[in-house]
Parts: structure tokens; C-alpha cells; sequence
């Protein structure tokens, strides 16, 4: 293809140069130029050297033809490893030789999270994408993840990434996060990676309560030292992902197991782990349905209604009924075109052997979560058997099969609405 006016001729000889070089000792200095160039290009010139990557830097067709013919006139091991290697890009090469660089998996990483707000608004550079993932669900499988306890005393290099990256419950500030890393009963459990140095890739924050909780009131709960109730229950309330470049590696999973492994074993006081849960799609779904149907929305108007300011209990009261009816609907009954439930988190949480345990409404005040679900919120609930099903790759934050899916949500979905 023509090259680029916005990619410099030298960034795509050297791409041309480090596929060619053996295994120099100069080749780490190759890739770090490489990507040194690429950091420095604009908008324009990056989603240009993706181009490149896409249209340039693919599989010789006349090398895969010969392959097969070799393949299907002497099948062998031999024959099967030439057309494996005559199969296999130019550019996933390239992205493997890239890593040599120094701190290059971090530096890969954060070039896929700029290559997909370029993928989003050209589809057609996915085989690109699929290079990226077969490397990095490589190089991020979970033997290479160590579990971390977070705590107020550990080093701000690796504490200040939670108050960054805490999206479902928000952070005002260092008050704020001493608040959720110093208190005994309050928890934060983190992935690190050898080659990302001290950036969590995921973590999760964990809170130890006398009961199940039907709303966030329990995260700012400033009495609660004053109880003595011994804490039976693990509350893991929100679950972040650090690095856009990571999307579609499966942590979540092995993060919840790694976690509730850990609690029993130091807190064997703790008998019963279960989520507080945003439902992120809900108002969209009941906005869109018919006024006859599940809700609609007047339903969706009124419950805003309730909860503006002047509101009164009773309207809340009185409109509670519907609001969970509607949200069993959607959390149980509703699929998407591959027969997995509609809300993300709830794919989540059901393919790794939830069950769907309380739907409470209102339980936060928060305005996201006010935006996303009128308040509502669910608990899912891990017991001894969420490992029966077995760990599978998630091409999102979420993602489970039509017969995965199947099979957890019938292993329990009675709810009991909060009151």
C-alpha cells in the first residue's frame, strides 16, 4: 500500500529491520527507537502506523500456498511447523521483537489502548487486534499473576494507581483511600505482572460486614468500629481494571478465586463472599421497553421522580414492586444475540459460578449509579462450588458462552427484594 505522508519513511525501515536482524545484542536498541518513534507521532501518524501494520505487514499468500501443498503432499510435523510459520504475520513478529525493548510489555500494552480508539472507528484493522490478543494472552496468563494485599503502608507507587483507577466507587481523595486500605475490616487485593513493574493490572476492594449489604452505606459506615458483631461476610464491592490495553485478558476470574481463597484462609471467621453490584445497563433497557411490557418508560420517569430531591419514602415504597420485577426481567430473562445475559456484569459474574442472590433498590445515591440503574444494585453470591465451572477467556470486561451462561444462572436465581 502507499505509504502515509503522516508516517516517517525511517519508522517503517526500522520496523523492516528489526524483523530482519537475528538475535544481536543491538536488537533491544532497535526496538526501543521503534518505539520511541511511535510515541511520538500524533494521532494521525500512530493510526497510520496501524495501517501499516494491517495492509503491509501480513502473511506472504505465494509462502502459505507452498506451505499447504507441502502439508497436503507430506503431512508431517515438519511440514505442519513451515506452514505454521508461513501462516503467522509479519507484524506479530514485529510486536513480539518489540517487547525486547525496555519496559516494553508496559509500552505495548499502552500502544493497543491507543490502538483501539483507532479500531473503534476502523473496523476493518481487527486481524490487527487478534495479533495483539494472541501475544498477550500469553504473556498475561495466569501463572504469571501475583496476588498483592494493598494496605495504607504499602508503597505509594503501588496505592496511588487505586485512587487513578477506582471507577465504581469513586475516590475524593488520599482521605478517602486511607479510608478503604487502613481499617482492619476493610481490604484491597491487587494482580501485579513481572514485566509491568508496580502497576496493578486489576483490583479489588473488599469489605468485612456483620451481613449481606443492600446498599453502600456500609463503604462510609463510620460506626461500624463501635459494633462488636463478629464480620462473617466478605463484601468484594468494586472490581477494576487498570489498563484500557488489556481488554479482553481474563483477570477477573482468577482475581475473585485468588481473593476468596486468601480471606478463608486468614479470616476463617468469614463464611459467606458476595458482591455489592452496579447493573449497568438497566435504564437503558427499561427506557427502551414497550409501556405494556416489563416497565417502559414512564415507569423509568417516575422512578426519577421518587428519587429527586423532595421525594418521598412512601413513592419509593410503593414503586419498589415494579422496579425490581422489571430488574429480575432484565437480569434473568434478558439475552443478547448469543443467549448471554444483557448486563455486562452480570455475564461476569454468573460465568464464573455466581448466583444472582438480592436485588435492592434504591441502594446508592451515587449519580453513576443513579444514571446507570436508578440506584439499584444486586449481590452476587459465591459459594463453596464457584469454581465447578471452568475459567474461560473474556473478549471484554465481561463475556461468558450461550451454554456457560445456561448453566450458572439455573444454579440459583431466586432473589429477595431489599424492603
Amino acid at each position: 500500500m502507499d505509504a502515509s505522508p503522516h508516517l516517517p519513511r525511517r519508522l517503517t525501515e526500522q520496523c523492516a529491520a528489526l524483523l530482519d536482524v537475528g538475535d544481536g545484542h543491538f536488537k533491544p536498541a532497535l526496538a526501543s527507537s521503534v518505539l520511541e518513534q511511535f510515541e511520538g507521532l500524533g494521532p494521525e501518524g500512530q493510526a497510520a502506523f496501524f495501517h501499516h501494520l494491517h495492509g503491509d505487514l501480513v502473511a506472504a499468500p505465494a509462502t502459505v500456498d507452498d506451505a499447504i501443498a507441502r502439508w497436503q503432499a507430506t503431512p508431517s510435523q515438519q511440514s505442519a511447523q513451515l506452514l505454521h510459520a508461513a501462516s503467522e504475520s509479519p507484524r506479530q513478529a514485529l510486536l513480539r521483537a518489540l517487547n525486547l525493548a525496555e519496559d516494553g510489555t508496559f509500552r505495548l500494552v499502552t500502544m493497543r489502548s491507543r490502538f483501539l480508539e483507532v479500531l473503534d472507528e476502523h473496523p476493518e484493522l481487527e486481524p490487527v487486534d487478534q495479533d495483539f490478543l494472541h501475544l498477550f494472552r500469553s504473556w498475561f496468563n495466569a501463572g504469571f499473576l501475583k496476588l498483592h494485599e494493598l494496605s495504607w503502608s504499602s508503597p505509594s507507587s503501588l496505592v496511588e494507581h487505586i485512587l487513578e483507577y477506582e471507577s465504581v466507587h469513586p475516590l475524593g481523595g488520599w482521605a478517602d483511600l486511607r479510608s478503604r486500605l487502613e481499617p482492619a475490616d476493610r481490604k484491597c487485593f491487587a494482580f501485579l505482572h513481572p514485566s509491568m513493574g508496580d502497576r496493578p493490572l486489576i483490583f479489588v476492594e473488599v469489605a468485612l460486614t456483620e451481613e449481606i449489604p443492600a446498599s453502600t452505606d456500609f463503604i462510609t459506615d463510620l460506626d461500624r468500629a463501635q459494633r462488636s458483631a463478629s464480620k462473617t461476610v466478605a463484601t468484594l464491592y468494586s472490581i477494576n481494571n487498570t489498563f484500557p490495553g488489556l481488554r479482553g485478558i481474563p483477570f477477573g476470574n482468577h482475581l475473585i478465586k485468588q481473593v476468596i481463597a486468601h480471606v478463608r484462609r486468614h479470616d476463617p471467621g468469614v463464611t459467606t463472599f458476595v458482591t455489592l453490584s452496579p447493573v449497568p445497563g438497566f435504564r437503558s433497557w427499561l427506557e427502551e421497553r414497550p409501556a405494556d411490557a416489563a416497565g417502559g418508560k414512564r415507569l423509568a420517569d417516575t422512578a426519577d421522580a421518587a428519587l429527586r430531591p423532595g421525594g418521598t419514602t412512601e413513592a419509593v415504597d410503593a414503586l419498589r414492586p415494579a422496579i425490581t420485577a422489571a430488574a429480575r426481567s432484565y437480569l434473568l430473562e434478558s439475552t443478547d444475540g448469543r443467549g448471554r445475559p444483557l448486563d455486562r456484569v452480570a455475564r461476569f459474574h454468573l460465568r464464573n459460578g455466581a448466583a444472582l442472590h438480592r436485588i435492592s433498590w434504591p441502594a446508592s445515591t451515587e449519580q453513576h449509579v443513579l444514571d446507570q440503574s436508578f440506584g439499584l444494585m444486586v449481590n452476587y453470591l459465591y459459594d463453596e462450588h464457584h469454581d465447578d465451572l471452568p475459567d474461560e477467556d473474556e473478549p471484554g470486561p465481561v463475556a461468558a458462552t450461550a451454554s456457560r451462561t445456561a448453566a450458572a444462572a439455573h444454579r440459583r436465581t431466586t432473589t429477595q427484594e431489599t424492603t
